[in-house]
């Protein structure tokens, strides 16, 4: 393998993870917004189901090198959300 190729290859996987980092991170506040949202609704029953998926997203976002400080911060950002 070239240097240059291994180089440009090496910097696509780096920046695929940050865009998959950024995307899970955004999909928690996103689900953690619909399970609160649905949680001051008694007649709603997704609650538990975007619980769900929020912990998926929370899951990926680890395996794409995110802080339990940002998972954290992306869950208050739903909470805030869902509440707004």
């Amino acid at each position: 393998m070239t240097s240059s190729f291994q180089t440009a290859t090496t910097g696509a996987v780096g920046e695929a993870v940050l865009t998959i980092r950024a995307h899970a991170l955004r999909q928690i506040t996103a689900y953690t917004a619909k399970a609160v949202t649905a949680a001051a609704n008694p007649e709603a029953s997704t609650e538990a189901a975007h619980r769900e998926r929020a912990a998926y997203w929370a899951c990926t976002a680890r395996e794409a090198g995110a802080t339990e400080a940002q998972i954290d911060a992306a869950g208050a950002a739903g909470t805030a959300q869902g509440t707004a």
